[in-house]
């Protein structure tokens, strides 16, 4: 007759080390996939100063127009030099477009620029065709807080006729809220 084979005491393994992998790897995929990063980049500069606000949502990505205190500049290119002055009366320094880069309120050169982004923009929504792509008017304006009123609504002015009217300002989080 045949030996009986001793039968194996049987080892309780817990967790193995393949099990652990794809544990690991789910958490990382998880961790990935929920993971968030802006598109906007703040340039730090003295001539540019971002408004503090307690605004909550994050920026979309657009078309970036930089207005800081010494010029204007659209998705990294520079388009014009800002004018500073002193106001005679007060004696401080007041900023401006100027006179010769301007016909009434709108900026030709900045007109120029946006107005051919429009147009590619719509082009590349056309080709794509997807609603994602599509041309929306969006545009990130970054303007120093110290930036005077009226250059941001010629900036804004000009952004508009160029089919550019969705505007978004780019802003530090803070403040209370």
């Amino acid at each position: 007759m045949g030996k009986k084979k001793g039968r194996r005491a049987s080892v309780d393994a817990g967790l193995t080390i393949t099990s652990m992998m794809d544990m690991m790897t789910i958490i990382l995929v998880f961790l990935l996939k929920s993971y968030q990063t802006d598109d906007v980049s703040v340039a730090a500069s003295e001539d540019l100063q971002i408004p503090i606000s307690s605004a909550e949502k994050a920026p979309k990505l657009a078309v970036n127009v930089i207005v800081s205190r010494k010029d204007v500049v659209v998705d990294g290119t520079f388009v014009l030099d800002i004018e500073r002055g002193i106001n005679e009366e007060t004696g401080e320094e007041e900023l401006s477009i100027p006179a010769d880069e301007k016909r009434g309120q709108l900026i030709s050169k900045l007109y120029d620029v946006l107005l051919e982004k429009a147009q590619t923009s719509k082009e590349i929504g056309a080709k794509a065709g997807s609603d994602e792509l599509d041309f929306k008017g969006e545009i990130l304006l970054q303007v120093d807080k110290r930036m005077p009123f009226s250059v941001v609504r010629e900036v804004m002015f000009t952004s508009g006729q160029a089919q550019f009217s969705n505007f978004r300002f780019v802003v530090i989080k803070g403040g209370p809220g």
